[in-house]
């Protein structure tokens, strides 16, 4: 058990007594030590009968002794309220040395036990993390610490949850948005979802923009997978010309009708909602829900990622803002003002929804403070597809853009919209099966227009990014670019831990949501912010619950590594009951794959020094094919029997985290380590004929060695001496590529051939 917290905001001794002053507690000058930690004690939600003070005294046996409080004594009863077990989780007398072992905050332990330094240690404990997955402060008001009185109380820079959430505001409105992109002569209206506490003022609002929110279609989406097991197809040489420039959305003509504005909108009771948006409605923040066009209650098609999506997403913004039109309902009857809005919003969420918090941001759209993009994608090309190579996400071959329009358009669930619209969604969905080019897998403007990086110079809101190393899914690649390339003046922070495409705001070694409550409250609130937060955490990779500071994500120094001294070599094709295996459960091929016994080169390194690799491994090889056309493909391992994190979280406690006043509770949930006999580093794969770049189509020249860079997925990994690195270059890859099974042999001279890691 270790604990790691970046949401404390150091404060003067002057401010924190004001703080637990503005708490109720009584900051009397005359009080002893020990009286005033019973004063602190006997005003919070705990029963003091439980607790032990010392070897041989229960606390209210050491209060009435005439024993002298030390930091032993305080630390001791401090882990009791933090809810550890004395004589299990720590034995008594030892408190200190568990709190050091567990990386619990502490008060100077060499100052003397004095009053000042009591009310300082008390304060510091009410910011501590408890074994429950929340600060004390927080466990506090959850018991009714502090009434429900639907008003702000901050300590430590966060809110705190005393927003009644047993009495919620739950409205639908339907936003204008400024786009038509079902061509019907009328601007698109979009669904939105609002929870909100009952205030008397302005409340921000964090805001999730999911096209998953109000239903998916399983049956279109599977009826729209592609074949993967098909033949790699020749390209002919040309160069890719694309243009930044976005499409100004066509304006439509006003229509002069005067539209009476109302209170009256549609409620809704129960839905799909985010965990740390429920946290922070408890704490004053409105919860937004969002799906945007071509989804279910709104109007137009599903456009997949371009900016017509996104506009659909940021029309609400404008809304908040009185910038945009709002109505009752779906016929315009009533237009509906967000008068209860101060303008300043949030957007979170993962995967989708983290990437389209990552579109939103790059239009610069006024009132958008701050993102938290958990693994987002910021170019669709690069999810779909890798330097010219049809790439499925990781777990689900055979998906394409496509599909997950397919899957998303959920206006089709409702019998009146597919009977209206679903003809034509057809012919668009065709036309967009036709547009992202499996034939190719070749980058064009259709895939540049839902590329956001191009346009991140717009971004003026804050950007925390939060990415899995282990997601193969919504690979690094994409927030480690959009990071690199944001202007100098945005504020940016990651997040980067070692699962796979998981939320980590359940974490018990991480407080993330009380760092996001802390950076929330300031932008959204008008407050000064305060925390200093690292330009990266990073977890590592090789200890159980243990997070680093680190100061950016991609280091510039690089050591290489020979690959070998001899030509090796590997065939392309299986024969058919091995394909078919491999076909029918890619993960048969991998783990034959990882362990040298499918086609493919492998090399084991030996590791002679520590490093922390930090960036794109990078593999400069020479290669040679008796054809001309070919994948290929690359993985790194640390190899050999260790204990190693998990990749999906271990549930350590069910419903553990109270989100306010028992409004809504999440599951405690950890990495955990394993015994493992190896751990993916990185990998990436290549069409041949793209081995000069992304925009460059060229002949592969059968029978002739080529010079071939290929920079893997980023990431940050520790490897200690003696570690050893398995590379594996091979071609098709069964769970990503199309499963070419051609008769073609590869060969790698490993003399002319190098890996190069990144490394602070």
């Amino acid at each position: 058990m270790k604990f790691n917290q970046f949401s404390i905001v150091k404060k003067e001794k002057s401010e924190q007594l004001d703080e637990l002053k503005n708490l109720g507690f009584s900051v009397d000058k005359d009080l002893t030590e020990k009286e005033i930690l019973n004063n602190f004690l006997v005003n919070i939600p705990f029963d003091l009968s439980t607790l032990q003070a010392t070897d041989s005294l229960d606390y209210f046996e050491f209060i009435q002794s005439y024993e002298d409080l030390t930091w032993d004594i305080f630390y001791t009863l401090a882990l009791q309220l933090l809810g550890f077990t004395a004589h299990f989780d720590f034995q008594i007398n030892d408190a200190l040395k568990f709190i050091n072992e567990v990386n619990l905050p502490i008060f100077e332990e060499d100052s003397s036990v004095n009053k000042d330094n009591v009310w300082q240690a008390l304060y510091l404990l009410l910011v501590t993390r408890t074994k429950s997955g929340v600060i004390l402060i927080e466990k506090l008001v959850s018991e009714d610490f502090l009434p429900m009185d639907n008003s702000y109380h901050f300590f430590n820079d966060k809110s705190l949850a005393t927003f009644d959430t047993r009495n919620l505001i739950r409205e639908v409105v339907y936003v204008e948005s400024p786009v038509d992109t079902d061509n019907n002569m009328e601007y698109d209206l979009i669904k939105v979802q609002i929870i909100r506490p009952k205030f008397d003022g302005k409340l921000p609002s964090v805001m999730t923009a999911s096209p998953y929110h109000l239903g998916i279609n399983i049956k279109a989406n599977d009826d729209q997978l592609h074949d993967m097991n098909v033949e790699l197809s020749k390209k002919e040489s040309h160069e890719i010309k694309v243009t930044d420039e976005i499409s100004e959305f066509p304006k439509l003509p006003e229509k002069a009708i005067l539209i009476p504005e109302s209170d009256e909108t549609e409620k809704f009771t129960h839905g799909w909602t985010y965990t740390l948006n429920d946290y922070m409605l408890a704490r004053g923040f409105a919860s937004i829900y969002v799906a945007g066009v071509g989804t279910r209650g709104s109007d137009g098609f599903m456009t997949s990622g371009d900016y017509q999506q996104v506009a659909s997403v940021t029309a609400v913004i404008d809304w908040l803002n009185g910038r945009a039109k709002a109505f009752t309902d779906r016929k315009r009857t009533s237009r509906v003002v967000a008068n209860w809005s101060n303008g300043k919003v949030a957007m979170t969420g993962k995967s989708y929804l983290g990437t389209l918090a990552y579109g939103a941001a790059t239009t610069g759209v006024d009132g958008l403070e701050v993102i938290v993009a958990e693994a987002g994608i910021t170019s669709w090309y690069d999810y779909y597809r890798e330097n010219g190579a049809i790439s499925s996400p990781g777990g689900y071959p055979g998906e394409d853009l496509d599909v997950l329009a397919a899957l998303t358009y959920s206006k089709n669930l409702d019998a009146a919209d597919y009977l209206k619209n679903n003809d034509f969604y057809q012919k668009e969905l065709a036309q967009m099966t036709s547009d992202i080019d499996r034939t190719t897998g070749d980058y064009n403007q259709y895939w540049h227009d839902r590329n956001y990086r191009p346009h991140i110079n717009k971004v003026k809101a804050d950007i925390i990014a939060v990415h899995g190393l282990q997601d193969w899914n919504v690979k690094p690649i994409h927030a480690f670019e959009y990071l690199k390339d944001l202007p100098e003046n945005v504020t940016k922070h990651a997040f980067l831990h070692h699962g796979e495409h998981i939320y980590i705001n359940n974490w018990q070694s991480l407080d993330f949501s009380e760092t996001i409550n802390t950076y929330f409250t300031a932008k959204l609130l008008d407050r000064k912010l305060n925390l200093e937060l690292p330009g990266v955490v990073w977890q590592e990779n090789n200890v159980e619950q243990s997070f680093k500071s680190l100061d950016r994500f991609g280091e510039k120094d690089a050591t290489s590594f020979k690959l070998g001294s001899e030509i090796s070599n590997f065939e392309n094709q299986y024969e058919q009951e091995k394909y078919d295996s491999y076909s029918k459960n890619y993960r048969t091929f991998i783990t034959d794959l990882y362990t040298d016994k499918a086609n493919a080169s492998v090399i084991d390194i030996k590791i002679d020094d520590d490093i922390l690799i930090n960036g794109q491994i990078q593999l400069n090889l020479k290669v040679k094919l008796n054809d001309s056309k070919g994948l290929l493909s690359a993985q790194v391992l640390e190899y050999g029997d260790k204990k190693r994190l998990n990749t999906l979280a271990t549930m350590l406690e069910p419903k553990e985290i109270d989100l306010g006043h028992n409004f809504q509770f999440d599951d405690l949930k950890e990495l955990k380590l394993a015994d493992s006999p190896y751990k993916l580093v990185s990998k990436a794969l290549l069409n041949l004929q793209n081995r000069n770049g992304l925009l460059q189509v060229d002949e592969v020249p059968a029978d002739t060695w080529m010079d071939v860079k290929l920079d893997l997925q980023p990431t940050i990994y520790q490897l200690k001496k003696g570690d050893s690195l398995r590379v594996i270059i091979y071609s098709t890859d069964f769970e990503l590529t199309v499963r070419d099974n051609r008769s073609v042999t590869y060969e790698i001279d490993l003399s002319q051939s190098t890996i190069t890691l990144p490394h602070n």
